[in-house]
């Protein structure tokens, strides 16, 4: 903001020393028109460095030259404006003054704006005197305004500032509230993921054993429990950026399903959507064995959808008690949170679908 600021000061003090100096040469007291010329040629000069020096950003001592500058135009007015200007508040140098005191607020500590703005003033005043003493009356009233002006645009600046790190401060805070509530929801999201693959892996091959589903020496449940392991380590966790074909083959042939199988040659998807699938068709297949009744299914794997159907004792959706969570965490969010989707179709008597859809890209 500060620097916004000075940059629209740098313009507007450039376009008023310019114009105002113009203006100046105009109404050059008779006799004095080459001094005028030559004094208004020097301020404008000065004027531009001022001006460039405040667009960078002012370097230390900027207003006290420029103080000294405005000092010295205000001391020589009776070479450079008419005494009737300087009596009725016309001249160019009280509208350079002005303005430049106004400012000086915005680039100086309170205390040496303040002082900028008496020394600039006083010069102005006597030079004035000295211009015009019967008129000196009507200028000192119009420069003790000039101070006044200054007090104003100090408050200004000081509101703004204010108000300034007060948004900074709010939109600190927004920050920092969007930071922990992202912060949250990884930790979340990561605790979710986590009870999935607990969920898909040993929670459920040690739920079979111990519901004598299967027998603890067979072969299966000896390899299943070395995948589980793998999965829980984090290793074949992710599936490859490419064909995700195999490792989709894997779970159809690891499974305890009977799996009717169509798919395509290859499958080519990014690998966050092809891990969400694979977890997906997993958990699918796991639940067949374990609530439908069947054996058997059909999995139909296509370029935008992998769909798995039973033929068993099928479910209410919609009555599925919230604690459990394995269609809802292991198919459901697990497609969702990788940006497919999962639809289940069921009804008592009419067997179960669960279609894992994602878009084509």
């Amino acid at each position: 903001m500060t620097r916004a600021a000075l940059r629209i000061l740098a313009v507007a003090r450039l376009v008023v020393a310019l114009v105002g100096g113009l203006l100046g040469v105009m109404s050059a007291p008779s006799g004095h028109e080459l001094r005028t010329t030559v004094i208004v040629i020097t301020v404008s000069a000065w004027s531009v460095l001022y001006a460039r020096w405040l667009w960078q950003g002012p370097p230390p001592g900027l207003a006290w030259a420029d103080v000294a500058v405005l000092s010295v135009v205000g001391l020589l007015q009776p070479w450079t404006v008419p005494p009737l200007s300087v009596g009725n508040g016309q001249g160019w140098v009280i509208t350079l003054v002005s303005v430049a005191v106004v400012f000086h607020q915005w680039h100086t500590k309170p205390v040496s704006g303040l002082v900028s703005a008496s020394v600039v003033t006083v010069a102005f005043l006597v030079g004035a005197w000295w211009t015009a003493p019967d008129l000196w009356v009507g200028a000192a009233a119009i420069g003790a305004w000039t101070p006044v002006q200054a007090i104003l645009s100090r408050v200004l600046n000081t509101l703004l500032i204010q108000a300034a790190r007060a948004a900074d401060v709010q939109e600190s805070r927004a920050v920092a509230a969007r930071r922990e509530a992202a912060v949250a929801e990884a930790v979340r999201a990561d605790e979710r993921a986590n009870a999935a693959m607990l969920h898909d892996t040993a929670a459920t091959t040690l739920l079979m054993v111990g519901l004598g589903e299967v027998g603890s020496s067979r072969q299966w449940v000896r390899e299943q429990a070395g995948r589980d392991l793998d999965a829980l380590a984090g290793e074949n966790l992710d599936v490859a950026e490419g064909d995700a074909l195999p490792a989709l083959l894997e779970v159809v042939h690891a499974s305890r399903v009977a799996v009717d199988l169509t798919a395509p040659d290859a499958l080519p998807l990014p690998h966050e959507i092809a891990t969400a699938v694979r977890g997906a068709l997993r958990e699918a297949l796991n639940n067949v064995i374990r609530h439908s009744g069947e054996t058997s299914a059909t999995v139909v794997i296509t370029v935008d959808s992998v769909v798995i159907t039973d033929r068993g004792k099928g479910f209410r959706p919609e009555s599925v008690p919230e604690r459990r969570r394995g269609v809802a965490n292991s198919i459901v969010d697990r497609l969702a949170a990788a940006g497919g989707r999962a639809v289940i179709t069921s009804a008592p008597g009419e067997g179960t679908t669960v279609r894992l859809e994602w878009d084509r890209g």
